[in-house]
């Protein structure tokens, strides 16, 4: 396991890669990282801006050979668009970097965790600045979809398998209402739910409730138990919750056990 000092000594010496690099407008360090990092085991988070007229994936290829040179466990290469790509890094100390690169233009703020550890001319600054406002303006900042329905859709499924007796894919659909659960009280805690994992830091009063809606046992009434427990807490998550309005019906299949 890597320590706090090789952790940053791996950061530096990979800001400077960058640096050295012509096509490179700057660098942001995003997620936790950019306010002092969470603990001891947080990983590197950064976006790479190509300069205007730079192919973002000669940065790619070069921070690829980078870390490749430094023998690592693992490195993934993703591509999200012709020009977008994102470097999954995992050394053999266990340090991970993920690191995104693309066009300076298509760079987004979808969190307040950033900061520009780099900038060769006020450019990138200017564009993140930009976003943010953009972001903070936005009437809702996280658009999650309609987590009520597909809470209660997860539900009315779970019924209908346990009917079936396929414990298997009823345990699947409890935990995709636990994974609602979990977002809907992270909206009413306000707090950054693009890759949220910090999930130990939500209410105490909460993860209590939250632990005790795991099934006792795999059998049917167990699972059944489980749900019912969920709906409680799902309800709990939803009151004084800034980012719902209660739907009524979904309210009353709720209550509905």
């Amino acid at each position: 396991m890597y320590t706090t000092t090789e952790r940053t000594t791996h950061f530096q010496q990979v800001l400077r890669q960058l640096q050295a690099n012509i096509d490179v407008q700057g660098v942001v360090q995003i997620g936790s990282g950019a306010i002092g990092y969470q603990d001891e085991y947080s990983d590197i988070d950064l976006m790479v801006a190509a300069r205007k007229g730079a192919e973002p994936e000669e940065i790619k290829q070069a921070l690829s050979k980078y870390f490749t040179d430094l023998s690592p466990m693992l490195v993934k290469e993703k591509q999200f668009a012709s020009d977008i790509f994102l470097l999954i890094v995992l050394l053999d100390n266990r340090l991970e970097f993920n690191i995104s690169i693309a066009p300076l233009e298509k760079l987004p703020v979808r969190s307040p965790l950033w900061k520009v550890v780099y900038d060769c001319d006020g450019k990138l600054e200017q564009k993140m600045m930009e976003e943010h406002t953009r972001f903070l303006e936005r009437p809702v900042q996280y658009d999650v979809g309609d987590v009520q329905f597909e809470f209660i859709y997860a539900s009315l499924a779970l019924d209908k398998e346990l009917k079936r007796d396929n414990l298997v894919y009823a345990l699947a659909l409890l935990e995709t209402m636990r994974e609602w659960t979990r977002l809907s009280q992270a909206l009413k805690e306000e707090r950054k739910v693009h890759q949220f994992k910090a999930y130990h830091t939500l209410n105490h009063q909460f993860i209590n409730h939250y632990l005790r809606t795991f099934p006792s046992s795999i059998d049917a009434n167990s699972i059944q138990e489980a749900k019912q427990a969920l709906h409680r807490l799902f309800l709990i998550t939803l009151d004084n919750n800034p980012g719902f309005h209660l739907d009524q019906k979904i309210e009353r299949l709720l209550l509905h056990d």
